[in-house]
């Protein structure tokens, strides 16, 4: 009956990591780097399901054969064990930093457990390290058994570790899923260590992988892609939250920005260079506010920012920093172009009546002011040379 309910339970949750594979499929066969991560996390869980499940069909069976091929199996599935770990722990530093070379940084030290472990997986085939199988074809966990256990847990550990400390580095949405990951396979696993017999761990990180999963299908519906940044759908979203809230004391504020020249970026450098300025820019509005103000790819080459700001000076001070931030940014030259904003900005006034789409339309305006008369200043300035 046990081994039954482990093939039902892991079934169904093979079942789970093939949807959620499938919809992957389904929605893009072009992948960003944190979702080929995550595949490989996903993957990996499936075959040490399948694995887990063998394990347990072939325990006890008779004959030489069913032996040999147990210990082919359980050999296997220690080697593997702490991959989808390992992985896991390079997806949540990725969304932290969002930094593929930061990732080859970290992929080495990573990897040197996973080593360690696949050793003492071989050792146990002439001594009873991680386990052995007996004469019965019976599994038995060996003598360095906790050993294993320990470098499963180091990598859930240290990533946890990493989460809380990179806290204010993640945005919001993305911090509970990533703290929530490790916990249903930290409890499966510690059941599953404490107890002989039972296997909750790999059906415990399906569960964490459908909730990440369902993190990312947000993150593709309300976030930009390029710039990591909210996108128009989410702006509409936020800015209708806003102003249903009675118990705002503060004022709300929007701003508008503009990346001046951008065509002329794309035509001279291409439009690779061109996406890299728009992330360039998104990562100096980022810089210039503060954790729980809203920002947003507004379309194109346009950016909105939304604040709470008890007065109008506070507002005019983001501004200041978001045109000093973007100085810096061209003084370091950093890339081959200078990035110049124009700014629209305003409070919003809800008791006004004005609506939403009135006041984006106001502060675009203002931007668009504020480029006209950057035009005329250069165009005079030129004239005076």
């Amino acid at each position: 009956m046990l081994l039954i309910a482990y093939i039902e339970i892991n079934s169904f949750a093979l079942i789970i990591l093939v949807l959620i594979f499938l919809n992957f499929r389904r929605r893009s066969k072009a992948y960003l780097f944190d979702q080929k991560l995550f595949l490989a996390v996903l993957a990996s869980n499936a075959l040490l399901l399948v694995l887990d499940t063998l394990t347990w069909i072939l325990d006890g069976k008779p004959g030489f054969l069913a032996r040999n091929f147990n210990l082919s199996i359980t050999s296997l599935y220690y080697i593997l064990n702490p991959l989808p770990c390992m992985l896991w722990s390079l997806f949540a530093d990725f969304r932290i930093y969002r930094d593929e070379k930061r990732f080859q940084k970290r992929l080495l030290p990573l990897l040197i457990p996973l080593f360690v472990n696949a050793i003492l997986t071989i050792l146990s085939f002439f001594k009873d390290v991680f386990f052995y199988i007996d004469a019965n074809n019976i599994y038995h966990r060996g003598k360095l058994f906790f050993v294993f256990v320990i470098i499963g847990y180091f990598y859930f550990i240290y990533t946890f570790v990493q989460i809380i400390l990179k806290r204010r580095m993640i945005r919001k949405n993305d911090y509970i899923p990533l703290v929530m990951f490790a916990i249903p396979p930290f409890i499966g696993g510690l059941i599953q260590s404490m107890f002989y017999g039972i296997s909750l761990l790999w059906i415990s990180v399906t569960i964490s992988l459908l909730i990440v999963f369902l993190d990312i299908q947000n993150d593709q519906l309300y976030t930009d892609h390029l710039t990591g940044l909210y996108n128009r759908r989410q702006l509409d979203k936020y800015l209708m939250e806003q102003v249903k809230d009675n118990t705002r004391n503060n004022i709300l504020a929007g701003i508008m920005i503009d990346v001046n020249s951008f065509k002329m970026i794309n035509d001279v450098y291409g439009h690779v260079i061109g996406d890299q300025a728009l992330e360039y820019t998104g990562e100096i509005l980022k810089k210039s506010i503060r954790k729980d103000d809203f920002i947003a790819r507004y379309g194109g080459d346009e950016f909105a920012i939304i604040i709470e700001v008890e007065q109008r000076s506070d507002l005019v001070n983001t501004v200041n920093r978001i045109r000093e931030n973007a100085e810096q940014f061209n003084a370091q030259k950093i890339a081959p172009y200078n990035i110049n904003l124009s700014i629209g900005y305003d409070i919003f006034d809800l008791k006004s009546g004005m609506t939403i789409q009135q006041f984006l339309k106001n502060i675009d305006s203002l931007m668009y002011e504020d480029k006209r008369s950057k035009t005329m200043q250069d165009k005079l300035e030129e004239q005076m040379i």
